[in-house]
C-alpha cells in the first residue's frame, strides 16, 4: 500500500516515530505466558540497529506501549529512544523525565476497585512504578513475574499507598466475570483488546493518540519552537492491535504490522511485514528513513 497522509514523503524533513512493544518491536511466543512474553522477549537485533540508524539520521523515535513505566524492561531502554509514552497514553517520559501524567482519578479507582472485585474478576492495576493485581479469593490466576497479587481491596491499598494508576488490564479469560460490570466500565473506559490473549481499559480520553498529542508538545518545548512539533516532523506510528488505533488516527503515517488485527490494518496507510519478519525495519527502509 501507499503511505498517505497531510506531509509528503519528504526526505529532508525528520520524522517523529511511534512504536508499539508487543505485537511490533517485540514477538510474542503463543506457547508461553503473557508475563514470560512480557519480561523475557527483547526486540530483534534488526530493531536495535534500526532504531540507532534514527537517530543517526536525526530522527525522534518513541515508544509508545501500553505496558506501564513500571514494566518497560531495560532491552527496550537500550534501544535509546527519543522517548518513552507508556500506560497506552498516561504518562509520557522525555530526557528520562516524566512531562505528562493522567493516570485513574483516585475516586473513580475506587469504584472500580469494587465494581470489579464483586464481579468476581482478577486485574492488573498498572501504574508508573507499581503495579498489583487484585484476584479474589479461589479465581484461578496466573501471577504475573514481578508484580504482586493481593486478594483483598484492603491490601490493594496497603500495597499501592498513593500510587496514581495508569490503567487496568485482564486475561481474556476474566470477560465472563467481568461482563457483570461492562456497563459501569464502558461509561467511564476504553476497553481494548491487544490481541494477545490480553485486554486493558484507559481512562476515556486517555489513549496512544492523546499521548501523541501530549509528546509532541513537550518535544516543541524542548525544540524552543513556537511552532507544534507536528508542524516540523513528519509523523508515522506503527502497530498491530486495537489500542494502536488511536494513535494511527493521529499521524501522517500510520503502518500496520503483517500480523497485525483486520481492523488495525484497515486503519494503515501501509502493512508491513510481521514482528517475527522484523516488520519494523522493513517499514523504515520503504520510507527512506533508515
Amino acid at each position: 500500500m501507499t503511505a498517505f497522509g497531510s506531509k509528503p514523503a519528504d526526505l529532508a524533513m525528520p520524522a517523529a516515530l511511534f512504536f508499539d512493544v508487543d505485537g511490533t518491536l517485540v514477538w510474542h511466543d503463543p506457547d508461553a505466558a503473557t508475563g514470560e512474553n512480557i519480561v523475557s522477549n527483547p526486540p530483534s537485533a534488526e530493531v536495535y540497529k534500526a532504531f540507532h540508524a534514527l537517530a543517526d539520521n536525526g530522527h525522534k523515535a518513541f515508544i509508545c506501549t501500553g505496558r506501564p513505566l513500571s514494566l518497560v524492561a531495560q532491552d527496550l531502554l537500550d534501544l535509546k529512544p527519543a522517548g518513552l509514552i507508556s500506560g497506552a497514553g498516561a504518562t509520557i517520559v522525555i530526557d528520562g523525565k516524566i512531562v505528562y501524567q493522567n493516570g485513574i482519578a483516585r475516586e473513580l479507582l475506587d469504584q472500580t476497585l469494587k465494581v470489579v472485585f464483586e464481579a468476581g474478576a482478577g486485574v492488573m492495576y498498572e501504574g508508573a512504578s507499581l503495579c498489583v493485581s487484585l484476584v479474589p479469593a479461589g479465581v484461578p490466576y496466573d501471577d504475573f513475574p514481578g508484580v504482586a497479587t493481593v486478594h483483598t481491596v484492603e491490601d490493594f491499598y496497603a500495597l499501592a499507598g498513593d500510587e496514581v494508576f495508569d490503567k487496568i488490564s485482564f486475561m481474556n479469560s476474566e470477560v465472563p466475570a467481568l461482563r457483570s460490570a461492562w456497563d459501569f466500565l464502558g461509561k467511564h473506559y476504553t476497553i481494548c483488546d491487544l490481541g494477545v490473549g490480553v485486554g486493558e481499559m484507559s481512562v476515556i480520553g486517555t489513549d496512544k493518540g492523546s499521548g501523541i498529542h501530549h509528546a509532541l508538545e513537550a518535544l516543541a518545548k524542548l525544540d524552543g519552537t513556537d511552532a507544534a512539533a507536528d508542524a516540523a516532523y513528519r509523523t508515522f506510528a506503527f502497530g498491530d492491535s486495537e489500542n494502536d488505533l488511536p494513535m494511527m488516527r493521529v499521524v501522517d503515517h500510520p503502518v500496520a504490522m503483517g500480523n497485525a488485527l483486520d481492523s488495525v490494518k484497515q486503519a494503515a496507510s501501509y502493512v508491513t511485514a510481521s514482528v517475527q519478519e522484523d516488520g519494523v525495519p522493513a517499514a523504515l527502509r520503504h520510507f527512506g528513513l533508515i
